[in-house]
Parts: C-alpha cells; sequence; structure tokens
C-alpha cells in the first residue's frame, strides 16, 4: 500500500500529504481486552473476488462507451487522452464506475477494507499538527446461513504538533472499536497507549500499523444497526440517492463526493488491464463544482467531523503544464476496480479548509484504502472469540 501511496503522490503532485485534527478521546474504562492480530493482516488483496458485483454489467457497459469514443482518438498507437471529447467521454464513464463501486457494497455478503491516512492541519497561530489515522472495518451481512456481525476500529495518532496543540495534543487521539454482533446488539471497545508497531507484508507496511491497550467501553450490549444487504437502487436512481443521504452515518458513497452531478469531473483517464480484466482510474474534481454542489459540501463536512463553513481549497498551480486538466484543483481521486465493478483499491488526495476542533484551519490529506473480499480475510472467528471472552469479563 506504500508504494501505491507514492505512486498516488506523483500523480497529483503538488497537493501535500496531509490529515485533519483528530477528535479528543474519552478516558479509557473497563477490563483490559487482547485484541486477536495476525501476521497475514488483509492477505488476499491482490486475490481476485468471487462474490457478484450487483452493477457489473453497468460498469462494463460504461467503460465500452468511453472505449468507443477513445479508439476514435488514436496518436502514434496511443489514446489521445487530452482531446476534449475522449476528456469528456472518461469523465462520464469514470463517475458512473466510481458510483457503481461503492453502491455494489450494500449488496455483498461480506467484504474488508483497511485505510491509511496521513497529514498535516494548520490552525494557523493555534498550531500544526501532523497526524495518522487508521480504520480496518469488515463486514458480515446476515444469510440464510451466516448472521449478521461488524468488527470497525479506528484509530488516531498526532505524531507531531507545535503552538498551542502541542500542550494537549494527547486530547487529539482516539481509539474505538465497534463490535455489532448477531444479536444486532453493539458492543463498544476504547484503547489508550496508541502507538506504531504493527506490520503487514500485503500492505508494505513493516511497523507502521497502529496500535494500542484495548478495555471495554460505555455502550455495551446497546441496540445497533442491522446488518442486512442494503435495498438494490437503480442506476438511473442512484444520482438522487446519493443526494438523499448526503450527511448521514451511514452513506454509501466513498470520498466525500457526489460524483455523478454534473460537471463535477474536470479529467479523467481511464486504462484497462487486458489480460486480468481490472481498471485503473484517475479523476482530478473540479472543486468550484463540488464546492457549489450542497451533497458534496455535506458529505466532506461529515466526513471530517468539521462545522460551519467547509470547502475544498485549491492549491497553486505549478505552472510548467502544457495543459491545466492535471493541475492542482485540491481533490484527485485515483481508484482499481477488479474485472465485474468491485473496488481493488481507491486513494484520495485533498486539501480543505473549515472548522476543526472549534478552530479555523486547513487540512491536507491523503487516504488510502485496500479492500478483499476472501473468506480468510473475512473470517470472524477470531474476533467472536475476542468478544465473548469480553462479555465474561463485563458481566
Amino acid at each position: 500500500m506504500r508504494k501505491f501511496v507514492k505512486v498516488l503522490a506523483l500523480i497529483v503532485a503538488p497537493l501535500t500529504v496531509s490529515c485533519a485534527l483528530l477528535a479528543g478521546c474519552k478516558s479509557c474504562k473497563g477490563e483490559e481486552v487482547t485484541i486477536p492480530t495476525s501476521s497475514d493482516f488483509m492477505r488476499d488483496i491482490e486475490v481476485a473476488p468471487t462474490q457478484q458485483a450487483a452493477y457489473e454489467q453497468y460498469t462494463k457497459a460504461a467503460y465500452e462507451q468511453y472505449k468507443a469514443v477513445a479508439d476514435k482518438h488514436v496518436v502514434d498507437g496511443e489514446t489521445d487522452i487530452y482531446n476534449a471529447e475522449v476528456v469528456e467521454a472518461a469523465a462520464q464513464a469514470a463517475a458512473k464506475m466510481y458510483a457503481y463501486a461503492c453502491y455494489n457494497e450494500r449488496r455483498l455478503d461480506k467484504f474488508v477494507y483497511f485505510s491509511d491516512q496521513a497529514g498535516d492541519t494548520d490552525l494557523g497561530t493555534t498550531g500544526k499538527a501532523n497526524a495518522t489515522r487508521q480504520e480496518y472495518f469488515l463486514r458480515v451481512n446476515e444469510s440464510e446461513n451466516t448472521c449478521g456481525y461488524r468488527y470497525h476500529y479506528t484509530l488516531k495518532k498526532v505524531n507531531e504538533a507545535s503552538g498551542v496543540i502541542a500542550g494537549f495534543k494527547a486530547q487529539f487521539e482516539s481509539a474505538r472499536l465497534r463490535f455489532t454482533d448477531k444479536t444486532n446488539l453493539l458492543y463498544r471497545f476504547e484503547g489508550n497507549n496508541i502507538r506504531f508497531g504493527g506490520s503487514s507484508e500485503s500492505l508494505d507496511m513493516d511497523g507502521t500499523l497502529l496500535q494500542c491497550d484495548w478495555r471495554t467501553g460505555s455502550d455495551w450490549g446497546k441496540p445497533d444497526l442491522e446488518l442486512k444487504k442494503g435495498d438494490y437502487v437503480e442506476p438511473e436512481n442512484i444520482r438522487a440517492d446519493i443526494e438523499a443521504h448526503a450527511g448521514e452515518d451511514n452513506i454509501t458513497m466513498r470520498g466525500n463526493i457526489n460524483i455523478l452531478a454534473d460537471d463535477i469531473i474536470k479529467f479523467a483517464n481511464i486504462a484497462k488491464d487486458e489480460e486480468d480484466g481490472t481498471y485503473l482510474v484517475i479523476m482530478n474534481i473540479d472543486t468550484d463544482v463540488a464546492n457549489a454542489d450542497s451533497a458534496s459540501v455535506k458529505m466532506l463536512t461529515k466526513g471530517n467531523g468539521t462545522s460551519g463553513d467547509c470547502y475544498w481549497k485549491k492549491g497553486e498551480d505549478s505552472g510548467d503544464k502544457d495543459d491545466d486538466y492535471m493541475e492542482d484543483t485540491g481533490l484527485c481521486i485515483v481508484f482499481g476496480l477488479w474485472g465485474n465493478g468491485l473496488f481493488r483499491y481507491y486513494a484520495v488526495a485533498e486539501r480543505w479548509k473549515g472548522k476543526i476542533s472549534g478552530f479555523k484551519g486547513e487540512a491536507y490529506s491523503e487516504t488510502t484504502v485496500m479492500y478483499s473480499y476472501s473468506d480468510y480475510d473475512c473470517d470472524m472467528t477470531a474476533n467472536l472469540q475476542m468478544l465473548e471472552e469480553a462479555k465474561k469479563k463485563v458481566d
């Protein structure tokens, strides 16, 4: 994953790697709990999924529509990706492929993803901070033979801080695990002593996975969401669905963007590997359009825990490009799909301004999310054993 982040950094330069200030952490109480770990963490990110994708045919159709236009504009054996007609076709196809990938998750039996975010926050005279946020989300939906489960943790660590922030940076660190079991009840764990030290060969992370000491939390055995597959949304209704649910807690869209808004993609490029059928897509977002789109702003505000006036901020044009398609718009998304349209990964590089923990400031962030759909990576056995042991201590 780190290797992919480096590639992304080259694509979207000069965006700065970054992250927003972190939400405060409550003191951890309760019983100490040992969370199972494995050296094979996210082992199967390169294993093609066997699950069916609800929007597979529409993903393929979107690509073929783009290719029909691209094949008409070839120079020296290569697609002229900066041709106006090709750019328009790529933007329309990329938006649909991204939306379909997000909405595919609603209909899956199970999936897991790991998110790694790093970056900087500048609150002016209040201070600056460099932080890391990592998230692991495993979901198994209820079926005839399987109960529904959710295992979801988020760890946030401030690596460096200056100014006023430096005096209380620990208050901006947090670790929380939410576990929903077969009874649709929520069991929350909280952590302290957040530190680097974990490793994952498949993610190319050596000692850079965050760890903590876990304890049982205050939300213990409370009613939670039912882990069932979401309703199928017809392709022509996806945009309306995005706009109807923007700003809610459990939204379908990834990356906090209404990707189907008119003219929101300034530039896109789509490449298909003919050997394995996978896709690589780059989208440079027009942040003027995004900032004028209420659904996108709602998702940005909610997703980053900000308040008040929140919007994407452009960087400065380096001035050394022949065209303006790849200028620093303030938001770039790169994503990979399996041949059936399920996410392999997506990465978001963005800069935005807003109120962060009550202070006005700017954040610069780069986030990479890797997916797996294998039985091995989606196995809940060890996690359920941990939960049962924790229940005994609490009882």
